[in-house]
């Protein structure tokens, strides 16, 4: 099925069937990534009574119990609630379910070759994303094109799907004035495919989260300038096929009440008619 639609004054026509999901599949009690030593993902029979929710043990019908770490145990959207008190649910974060968005690769490199700034610190052995980076990246993309942004990182290895981030397996992150460019274009729907858009160990400051939600440091709660709309998508995988550039994006989430759901996120590609 095509659909055919205007954007900023400019006609796309988009072929709903060559959609493709850049979640991580999620094994529970198997292989998957984790980050800050969080436990990983499991998956255990309901048992009530005399009532065994598993058919090869005899049970009428499956029935597991799945304990998860949203934040670290694969893809999952988060929103401002993250790091304020006030609870605002990721569905009610989320305007329209699909939007204009943009494709990217990049390659990180050592902060001590940029002379972008990050609070509270870059450490040397740190790779980060830059602001010159995403200025030439997106140059030739308007505001209206960039409501989502996708980060996929090269070198692209399968090994994403599966890693452990730990102080030897050091994810790549924004530098501030990296994020705060974001936060310029109006990007609303960050997504990328590393474990957090802040540093792994930054002193519990998250700096980036909080341009982008627009949360002064040190506080946790909303004030007049934070914007609720808006969210941030972690630990996609983007194979390598999938050419950078201009995507519809359907971000798929649970309706739970909470800062953080597992989701899917679908690119959908797209081609300018006019």
């Amino acid at each position: 099925m095509k659909i055919k639609f205007n954007i900023d004054g400019k006609e796309y026509v988009s072929n709903l069937a060559n959609e493709q999901s850049i979640a991580i599949t999620l094994l529970p009690n198997d292989t998957q990534p984790n980050h800050f030593g969080a436990p990983a993902c499991t998956s255990k029979t309901l048992e009530m009574g005399s009532y065994i929710g598993d058919t090869k043990r005899g049970g009428s019908c499956n029935a597991n119990v799945l304990t998860m770490i949203p934040h670290c145990n694969g893809t999952h959207t988060e929103s401002v609630s993250h790091i304020v008190n006030e609870l605002i649910p990721v569905y009610s974060a989320i305007e329209r379910s699909i939007f204009p968005c943009v494709l990217m690769s990049i390659t990180p490199v050592p902060s001590g070759e940029t002379r972008d700034n990050y609070a509270p610190y870059m450490d040397e052995e740190n790779k980060v994303i830059t602001l010159e980076q995403l200025e030439i990246s997106l140059e030739q993309y308007d505001n209206a094109q960039l409501e989502g942004l996708v980060i996929r990182t090269l070198e692209n290895c399968m090994d994403k799907k599966s890693m452990v981030y730990d102080s030897d397996h050091y994810p790549p992150y924004l530098s501030n004035d990296a994020m705060q460019y974001l936060v310029d274009r109006n990007v609303r729907h960050l997504l990328v495919d590393f474990p957090s858009v802040d540093k792994m160990y930054d002193d519990g400051q998250l700096t980036n989260h909080r341009l982008f939600w627009s949360v002064k440091n040190g506080e946790t709660n909303l004030n007049e300038k934070s914007t609720i709309k808006k969210t941030i998508t972690e630990m996609v995988f983007i194979k390598d096929e999938i050419e950078d550039g201009f995507y519809l994006c359907n971000l798929q989430i649970p309706e739970i009440k909470t800062d953080a759901v597992p989701s899917r996120p679908i690119l959908y590609p797209l081609t300018e008619t006019n």
